[in-house]
């Protein structure tokens, strides 16, 4: 016959198995961890990007005037073949300027209006598992603006998907919650020719959090950009009618991109730009102090 003694051993043993089993799972946190981006032949994505432009411009004897520019787009991203090896894929990618709008007294003055929407833009290029994007070059692509944008501010309808789908770069080595580590933006997504090379930004990993039963994983971004802008020294870039428009100065970034834990895409990734720059309009011999913010959205479409 059983005695209480007999039954409790086996209780113990599950007791120890629990014991070890958290302390691997405490032991694998501290040691961090490794996310990669599941790539899979015949995937197709669909990203929605908004974006808000906001600056003010201290103009002599006018005072502070306001540009307010409001965008929408989306980026099909279809993945056509993958090397698992390497892991990498082969990638199309559509961009579509849904929405395009210029208001404030700035548009008034630079008689700024409505203008037809750009094509959509289909490009191909790479896409690793790292969530590092790669669009490649056309050598018969031709600039375009997408319509003239006051102060030389370019529009979405100049850009495609490199410059848009800003992705989370996964970290490179295993990372624990509350650690940083530096990423780059090559060309700084496209707009080395407005004079922005290789940013570097911080990010941290700041945790998870479980939306609608998905564990997701929280990166936070910073950093500071310098601006150093000559739209005169770029074919094809919109040009204000006060000629050339140089602008410099600083701007400051912050971020917070949503990874999905299980699959490694990028859920949603939101970048706020805080701008304090110089323009030089040369034609009338004005220097014009602006600020602003520049808020863009991107989020995965389910």
């Amino acid at each position: 016959m059983e005695t209480a003694k007999d039954i409790m051993k086996p209780m113990r043993s599950f007791k120890w198995i629990a014991c070890f089993a958290l302390a691997t799972t405490v032991f694998a946190m501290q040691d961090g961890i490794t996310i990669r981006r599941e790539l899979k032949e015949g995937v197709t994505d669909k990203y929605k990007i908004e974006s808000e432009v906001k600056q003010y411009i201290e103009i002599p004897s006018m005072g502070e005037q306001d540009l307010v520019i409001s965008q929408v787009a989306t980026v099909v991203l279809k993945t056509i073949s993958v090397n698992a090896e390497k892991g990498i894929a082969d990638i199309e990618a559509t961009t579509k300027v849904e929405k395009s709008e210029t208001t404030g007294s700035i548009s008034s003055m630079m008689g700024e209006t409505a203008t037809k929407l750009p094509d959509a833009k289909t490009e191909k290029g790479t896409l690793d598992s790292r969530n590092r994007l790669v669009i490649a070059s056309d050598a018969k692509a031709t600039p375009s603006n997408g319509g003239a944008m006051a102060m030389g501010l370019p529009g979405m309808g100049a850009a495609g998907a490199q410059s848009l789908l800003s992705l989370v770069e996964l970290p490179e080595k295993p990372m624990k919650v509350g650690e940083t580590t530096e990423v780059a933006i090559p060309n700084s997504g496209g707009m080395a020719s407005a004079g922005i090379k290789d940013l570097k930004m911080t990010m941290k990993f700041v945790g998870e959090k479980v939306v609608d039963g998905q564990t997701l994983l929280v990166f936070s971004v910073s950093g500071v950009m310098k601006m150093d802008v000559d739209p005169s020294k770029t074919p094809g870039a919109p040009q204000s009618p006060m000629g050339a428009m140089k602008m410099s100065g600083t701007a400051n970034i912050s971020g917070e991109g949503l990874v999905d834990k299980a699959t490694g895409k990028t859920i949603s990734n939101t970048m706020t730009v805080k701008n304090n720059l110089t323009v030089l309009a040369e034609q009338i011999g004005m220097e014009l102090p602006v600020k602003g913010t520049v808020v863009t959205k991107i989020s995965l479409v389910k």
